[in-house]
């Protein structure tokens, strides 16, 4: 029974008053309480939801996150520093790391006016780097974490991994660009325009691993089911053997094929779709399917070969490292 306020109980304790109006005083008095906690009831949902929506707009925020910072264009600076604090931040306002990812596209944006003040093939080249530098900046600030979250077993083989990637990039490069001689002074250029490509896909890959220790949900981007390099290194640092498909000079689809120990064909494709695609060497000596698995690698099969072919039919090859 809620306690009646005043002096009302004392005086029906000394007077002893009848029963009946004791009962009536208590029922209004019940009604009366159960009327308060009803109102404290609905305070408190409505405090709830307005701690809900303040919440859900937080969230909102930090998944939107805005950059309007103006970049001085300066081709003699090293943006380094600025670029740490920069990633950083976004590490620190993102809500996961799925918007994590998204964030440093915005950095990418932030340093896109550099690129496009550039009027000299040095600028070209210099602008060029910072991309590269954004990712490469991401990169080792996921593996730090990584590093600190992940058990010993997942740890060592995920450095394995990693140690791999490091040790084939220089080469990875040259079997993607060429070298300096065939370039000139473009080469610069092409080779932080394809470190970032291939840095951004390490980050992404990471931070897959990083999101199962975490528990969050981590999707990868969509790969492209005609382009790619991939490689067979046979759980080593040194590419063995290697798959190019890309879009050659003139426009054509190109593959380049590289079997360790065996030999090296270059032709063209036709895209049948869903990752198909159709391959011929320049001398129509061999013929097959290229089969393009996304994240997972790809792989070769030969379906005719004629004179001197240093390939067979039905052979298949596999390149399950995904540059």
């Amino acid at each position: 029974m809620p306690p009646i306020q005043g002096g009302g109980m004392e005086m029906i304790m000394k007077k002893r008053i009848f029963v009946m109006i004791l009962t009536l005083v208590v029922g209004l008095c019940a009604a009366c309480g159960k009327e308060e906690a009803e109102d404290n009831e609905l305070a408190v949902q409505n405090e709830s939801s307005q701690v809900e929506e303040q919440s859900s707009s937080a969230d909102e925020k930090n998944n939107d996150v805005e950059w309007d910072d103006k970049l001085e264009i300066d081709f003699t600076f090293d943006y380094s520093e600025d670029i740490k604090a920069d990633v950083d931040n976004m590490v620190s306002v993102s809500v996961s790391l799925q918007k994590e990812l998204e964030n440093i596209e915005k950095i990418i944006q932030k340093y896109n006016p550099l690129a496009e003040a550039a009027e000299t093939q040095e600028e070209m080249n210099i602008s060029s780097r910072w991309f590269f530098v954004i990712w490469d900046t991401e990169l080792n600030n996921l593996w730090d974490r990584f590093s600190n979250s992940a058990d010993q077993q997942t740890k060592e083989n995920i450095l394995a991994e990693q140690r791999n990637w490091i040790a084939m990039k220089e080469e990875v490069t040259l079997l993607s660009i060429g070298d300096r001689e065939e370039n000139g002074s473009m080469y610069p250029l092409l080779q932080n325009s394809f470190l970032e490509e291939i840095t951004k896909n390490r980050a992404y890959v990471l931070a897959e691993e990083l999101a199962g220790i975490k528990g969050e949900s981590f999707v990868l981007p969509e790969r492209s089911e005609k382009y790619g390099l991939f490689i067979d290194n046979q759980g080593t640092g040194s590419v063995y053997s290697s798959l190019i498909t890309q879009e050659g000079w003139e426009g054509d689809d190109e593959a380049i094929i590289s079997i360790y120990r065996q030999g090296e064909t270059e032709g063209t494709f036709v895209d049948n779709g869903n990752g198909e695609l159709a391959f011929i060497s320049d001398d129509g000596s061999v013929k097959g399917i290229i089969e393009i698995n996304g994240w997972d690698g790809a792989g070769f099969t030969v379906t005719e070969t004629s004179g001197d072919s240093v390939f067979s039919v039905g052979e298949k090859f596999e390149f399950p490292f995904v540059f």
